[in-house]
């Protein structure tokens, strides 16, 4: 009997400990504008002024946050998470605005629910698998506006709102028109919206199950209002745009924007959230008369440290996934040999891949970056090398200075030519390495799908076939591939083959 009241006792004061370490929150969403939900409503298509500027949203610069409030102990817990850059977070969407006018015509984003965050990876791991989002069945949560009217509406209570906006939004297979204010702030060519409101969770059936069984926490301890912030900070376009279509399933139907390069960063250097990873980006003027528009490009081939990782997926923890990516043909059969053929790994450019290799990392990368990556076109290819002072048609003069090439990539241990660290020569007038050798570099061919090109020289190629030279894929680059069929991931003789990326804009 001693040892029971010792035990209660010594459990009383465990949970008065628990009651007093708990943080006292506050319902957040209990100080904002509630944005309803309706009926979803039709979306028609939006013409634009003069004036108006069409802008990207991603996760680089659309922050989404939510906080909702649960009851522990009798106490108010506040619970925060979202969708952000700083995170492994990916959205993307448009916005069409007039940075004159101070108004804005129509707004729509996509988010990837399962790359939302939250201040706790245990709760991450609740509101993916235990209830709250339905991930499996509906992946994605999509909102388009049906209206935007300027000015303070008398009902919403935001400070410093300047628009009312309707819209439909998406989530967990359920679509319903909900409303609320925003903010627009344009100044100094930078354009900021935000917005804050609440919407009741359960609308979307977003409800708490208890797969564990404790009964610690029941979906009535937590309350049913969210509370919602929206953060844009962009820079819109120079130029206008005519028309966005109404279809709410993507931006297909909206028109191209043409893009004026003095708004945008001459470089920039991008971080690969799964594994940190770092690598530059050079923007490159478009040639309106031959239809390119401007872009980012690489400004050195992808490295083993960007691919590896990939290739190998060290970016996923769970070792029983990496056989069904393989099995899915998601990521790549490891090869037979050495993956980098002895010539080295930091700063060396990543080589012997297929084309097919080439295109999922780049899918990849823009999954983990929320941007468009993917192999540049020929002609895309082609324009960065004259745009940098190249002729396609003959080698450079000073061949030694900017490229790596069979006259200087001989090892002097071993006889044989290798690749070098990718920006070991000189860069072209753009500031863009080794277009010219080290490894070639996979291309798009558009108008002929079913070939498969890389374009450039490589550590292989003699002086007079150093610059622009065109290979295109042939069976003798994986004759001595020691199974029957071939890889479709990796050649053996074609160990000269790599790749850089573009950057849609």
């Amino acid at each position: 009997m001693k040892k029971v009241i010792i035990g209660l006792f010594a459990g009383v004061i465990l949970v008065g400990v628990i009651w007093v370490l708990i943080p006292s929150g506050e319902d957040a969403a209990s100080g904002v504008d509630r944005a309803g939900a309706g009926e979803a409503r039709d979306v028609e298509a939006v013409t634009a002024a003069a004036t108006d500027r069409e802008v990207t949203l991603d996760a680089s610069n659309t922050h989404i946050s939510f906080s909702c409030s649960k009851t522990v102990a009798g106490k108010v817990v506040a619970v925060h998470g979202g969708w952000s850059g700083d995170f492994d977070s990916r959205l993307t969407g448009t916005a069409l605005v007039d940075p004159v006018a101070g108004t804005v015509r129509s707004l729509r984003a996509q988010i990837d629910v399962a790359s939302l965050w939250s201040e706790h990876d245990i709760l991450t791991d609740a509101l993916l698998t235990k209830g709250f989002f339905d991930v499996e069945e509906h992946p994605t949560a999509h909102f388009v506006s049906t209206s935007i009217q300027e000015g303070v509406d008398p009902s919403m209570t935001m400070e410093g709102s300047t628009h009312t906006v309707e819209g439909n939004f998406a989530l967990n297979g359920i679509e319903r028109s909900i409303r609320f204010p925003i903010r627009l702030e344009v100044g100094d060519g930078d354009l900021r919206l935000t917005s804050a409101f609440s919407l009741d969770r359960k609308v979307f059936e977003v409800n708490f199950t208890d797969t564990v069984g404790f009964g610690l926490l029941t979906d009535d301890d937590i309350s049913e209002s969210v509370a919602l912030k929206l953060d844009v900070n962009v820079r819109p376009s120079a130029e206008a745009v005519t028309e966005v279509d109404g279809d709410a399933e993507g931006d297909e139907g909206a028109a191209a924007v043409p893009v004026d390069v003095a708004l945008l960063r001459p470089v920039y250097t991008e971080t690969i959230p799964a594994t940190q990873v770092d690598f530059d980006m050079v923007l490159v003027p478009g040639d309106e008369a031959a239809g390119i528009r401007p872009f980012y490009v690489g400004a050195h081939e992808v490295t083993w440290d960007e691919f590896m990782p990939w290739a190998v997926c060290e970016d996923v923890e769970e070792s029983d996934r990496h056989g069904e990516l393989r099995a899915r043909k998601l990521r790549p059969s490891l090869p037979y040999e050495d993956i980098t053929r002895g010539y080295g790994i930091h700063g060396y450019p990543a080589l012997s891949m297929s084309q097919l290799s080439a295109n999922l990392y780049c899918r990849w990368l823009s999954e983990q970056t929320g941007k468009t990556y993917r192999l540049p076109t020929e002609q895309e290819w082609l324009h960065v090398y004259e745009a940098g002072g190249g002729n396609p048609d003959e080698p450079p003069a000073d061949v030694d200075a900017v490229a790596v090439y069979a006259g200087n990539s001989e090892d002097e241990i071993t006889g044989d030519w290798m690749s070098r660290p990718v920006g070991s020569k000189r860069p072209n007038e753009l500031g863009i390495y080794d277009l010219a050798g080290n490894v070639c570099e996979w291309v798009l061919t558009p108008e002929n799908e079913e070939e498969r090109v890389a374009r450039g020289g490589h550590f292989e190629s003699p002086a007079d076939a150093v610059g622009a030279g065109r290979h295109t894929e042939h069976a003798d680059w994986n004759r001595n591939y020691p199974n029957e069929p071939k890889s479709i991931w990796w050649f053996v003789d074609a160990r000269w083959v790599g790749f850089r990326v573009v950057r849609e804009l």
